[in-house]
């Protein structure tokens, strides 16, 4: 943590988090002035963000899927049933289900289709999940003769994705803020909410198909590290009441679409960054 003071004729404090991550922190810092106060009196300030940096790529994309894929045996041999746990991008998830079985593998097309591919539809029919057969975009059954692979449509991977928004929370010393929410009966100091986008378009060069077009454009789900830079959109917000601010603390929390509350590990090598902002009133 640090501070940024600037002239005694200056309207603005700044406060500096900075968290480095281990797999192990999560997304929150604190600072305790017990020699004196930030601030004598809350009621000459607003408070405002600055400016983030939040990772997160450590929330799953995807629950566990149950029984995602069946292949049922046309002979005598046994039922196959592929299941996934918790997945953090499309390449994992799809690296489970090819692991799970050699009789099973898909992979995505020169213009990013999904494909089931090199399968034996002799031996086999397969059966997806509602949810499988919804991000492939095929038919819930396959099945056919003398068939080695079936090409379905660009994966929406990010389609049952449960997180709903990320919320930047003002605890302990900023509790005082005018800007509350109650959800599910919890009571949260909130700074700023805001809803995640979970693709990003990428462009890829096909050299080896001539029969399709050389430059492909597709999206891919993913987690990157969420920035924001307040310009001239920052949410300005009062205490309430003339308190002292004697300590700061933020966290950064993941709201799902249940309702639920997560908190947010920091990965290896992963920075937390958030960057607080105090004006003062009478300048």
């Amino acid at each position: 943590m640090s501070f940024e003071l600037n002239s005694p004729q200056s309207r603005a404090l700044y406060v500096n988090f900075r968290q480095l991550g281990d797999g192990v922190k999560e997304t929150e810092a604190e600072q305790i002035f017990s020699f004196s106060s930030l601030i004598e009196d809350s009621s000459r300030y607003l408070v405002s963000i600055e400016r983030f940096r939040i990772p997160i790529q450590s929330l799953p994309m995807q629950d566990s899927i149950n029984n995602a894929v069946i292949l049922r045996s046309k002979t005598a041999g046994p039922d196959i049933f592929i299941s996934t746990i918790l997945s953090f991008g499309l390449y994992d998830w799809m690296l489970q289900l090819n692991r799970a079985s050699a009789s099973f593998e898909v992979n995505l097309t020169a213009d990013g289709r999904i494909q089931v591919f090199q399968f034996d539809f002799d031996d086999f029919s397969i059966e997806l999940s509602p949810k499988v057969a919804a991000i492939f975009n095929m038919p819930d059954t396959l099945n056919g003769v003398g068939v080695l692979s079936v090409v379905g449509g660009v994966p929406i991977f990010d389609l049952f994705d449960q997180l709903q928004k990320i919320q930047v929370e003002a605890l302990n010393g900023l509790g005082n803020l005018q800007q509350e929410i109650v959800d599910q009966n919890i009571f949260t100091t909130l700074l700023t909410d805001f809803i995640v986008p979970s693709s990003f378009s990428m462009s890829v060069t096909n050299a080896l198909d001539s029969s399709l077009n050389n430059e492909i454009t597709f999206s891919l789900p993913v987690r990157q590290d969420l920035e924001f830079n307040a310009s001239q959109a920052r949410r300005l917000i009062n205490f309430r009441g003339a308190s002292p601010v004697q300590n700061v603390k933020v966290r950064v929390t993941a709201i799902y679409r249940d309702g639920s509350r997560h908190a947010i590990i920091i990965p290896p090598n992963g920075v937390f960054e958030l960057k607080l902002a105090f004006f003062r009133k009478d300048k």
